[in-house]
């Protein structure tokens, strides 16, 4: 390589001269080591990405043309189903009574978990083991044995679904002189002509849409006990409760939560069958809209169904009431919002990126090796913005704002001058490359957490909410019509929300739509409010006893 300067050049210079071209040639050389190392990384990631496609070729070739034994390799698991409990059962947890053996006697050792996990649940039988007869005096000496203690052990039993019917009978009177005829004024039902009732709508909504038992398979289960409910009643009841009670409370959470100034927002996939001029494998978008715990507002969840991705659904969704902050990943439809919408973005998204790049190194890497990687590297710096995020996750808005600025901020300024070193350097194509850029795309967004302490690192709370969903959604696959659509983003909210808000959903579920039915179709606004899953006038024991 030829020098930077000639020798003569050199002797005319002056000290200050010299320390100023050392400066620029130390940082030519860091530079030249830095597109060094990219070069190797993308070298590896090549190499990864063509050993996973050879691998998924062999694969598919096998698949096609192989035999189709179910013998399994030295080592290998059939995992997820048949062995989900031996995967899952971890001996230092279970159940089991380990005795203390002293000299003189033995002694359980009590460990409290039992007592506590039963505490929530009423005695309704107990059986007593006693002497009785002749039993209860001694052999030896004939003398009758007195009781000196008394040993208790709970078990607990499992009642599956029971059904009752509530026969309701309704007397018609009449004068015996005039003939004027009178009956009682009766409650509304739930559903006209129905016999659905709060208690089993709740259940039905609770098995979908907390636990992800589509109707299908909630049907299979209620003929097992010679009850025949077919899915399509099932739907029809969801569809016109959401419609006519829980949409109520939908609008009145939606009301509450535009008057916040901190929100996030993400969408995620479904697909809709019946929709209008669209194939039937298009895929169309739930919204998500939430408060977090930081946001100083009640916590909720809101579903809000359409049609497809497009960025004027979160403007419609949020109008000209909402103003403040509102975090999100990298999409740019977010980034089209009114001018008083201030996005902030998640460092999360930036991370994966980084660790995508890290994963295609650790085949052919050692751990120092991996060390000196740009995505090791990246991925430290903002593993200590975590950090920083955990301690202080506790603290009040502003003392999370001040901790922000003493140790948050370098990080941050030291982590973007670094990848602006790298800006000219990267290849696009490259795993590393697609970090460095997306990363420095986002900088603006990325950087704005920092400027208040109500305001989150990431957006995790918005995948957090979403994971029922998904979870429903891999069971369900579809949703048939927009009606059920709607309704599904309806109950999702309500009972997303109740979990947020530590409420036990099949309970609140049930105890609102017995509530709404008896206010009628047109109740009061402080008569919902009283309703919603925040509020302090929900009765005692709807709410979960949080494990410490």
């Amino acid at each position: 390589m030829d020098p930077f300067f000639t020798e003569e050049q050199l002797n005319n210079m002056s000290r200050e001269n010299m320390m100023e071209v050392m400066r620029i040639m130390q940082n030519q050389v860091q530079k030249k080591e830095t597109e060094v190392q990219l070069l190797k990384d993308k070298q590896k990631e090549l190499e990864f990405m063509n050993a996973m496609l050879s691998d998924r070729l062999a694969l598919a070739q096998r698949r096609r043309f192989g035999s189709s034994s179910e013998k399994y390799a030295d080592g290998y698991e059939q995992m997820d189903l048949f062995n989900e409990a031996e995967v899952n059962a971890d001996m230092d947890t279970a159940e089991i009574e380990e005795e203390i053996v002293i000299p003189s006697h033995k002694r359980k050792k009590r460990t409290g978990k039992k007592e506590e996990d039963l505490s929530n649940f009423e005695v309704t039988e107990t059986i007593e083991y006693k002497l009785a007869g002749e039993d209860r005096y001694c052999p030896d000496c004939g003398t009758k044995y007195k009781v000196v203690t008394k040993e208790v052990v709970k078990r607990l039993k499992f009642i599956p679904s029971t059904f009752e019917v509530v026969e309701e009978v309704t007397y018609v009177y009449s004068c015996p002189k005039c003939g004027a005829m009178i009956r009682p004024e009766k409650e509304f039902p739930l559903i006209k002509g129905s016999i659905a009732t709060p208690s089993l709508v709740a259940g039905i909504m609770n098995a979908k849409y907390v636990n992800g038992m589509p109707l299908a398979r909630q049907e299979r289960e209620f003929a097992r006990y010679d009850l025949n409910l077919s899915t399509k009643t099932m739907a029809n009841w969801i569809i016109s409760c959401a419609d006519r009670y829980l949409g109520l409370l939908y609008g009145q959470m939606k009301e509450e939560f535009l008057k916040s100034r901190y929100i996030h927002c993400d969408e995620t996939r479904i697909q809709v069958i019946d929709e209008p001029d669209q194939k039937g494998s298009s895929q169309n978008w739930m919204w998500v809209y939430l408060t977090d715990h930081y946001s100083e507002a009640p916590q909720m969840v809101l579903f809000d169904y359409e049609r497809t991705r497009a960025g004027y659904h979160p403007v419609n969704f949020l109008g000209d009431t909402f103003h403040g902050y509102l975090t999100c990943d990298g999409y740019q439809a977010y980034h089209g919002l009114n001018d008083s919408i201030t996005v902030t973005g998640c460092f999360t998204h930036a991370r994966r990126r980084f660790d995508a790049a890290l994963t295609a190194l650790k085949k052919d890497f050692t751990k120092e090796q991996l060390k000196e990687t740009v995505a090791y590297q990246a991925m430290t710096r903002i593993g200590i913005l975590y950090k920083v995020e955990e301690l202080i996750k506790d603290k009040t808005p502003e003392e999370r704002y001040q901790e922000r600025q003493k140790q948050s901020r370098p990080v941050v300024d030291a982590l973007f001058e670094w990848l602006h070193s790298m800006e000219d350097s990267v290849d696009r194509s490259s795993l590393i490359g697609d970090a460095i850029l997306y990363t420095l795309n986002q900088e603006t967004y990325l950087r704005r957490y920092l400027d208040d302490g109500h305001l989150s690192i990431d957006n995790n709370s918005a995948e957090r909410a979403i994971k029922n969903f998904a979870v429903g959604r891999r069971n369900w696959l579809f949703a048939k019509s927009i009606r059920g659509a709607d309704a599904s983003a309806v109950v999702y909210s309500i009972a997303e929300t109740a979990l947020l808000n530590g409420l036990k959903p099949y309970v609140y579920l049930s105890y609102v739509l017995e509530e709404l039915r008896k206010m009628g179709p047109f109740p009061k606004p402080d008569d919902l409010n009283r309703l919603l899953p925040w509020s302090n006038e929900l009765p005692e024991g709807f709410r979960t006893k949080k494990k410490k």
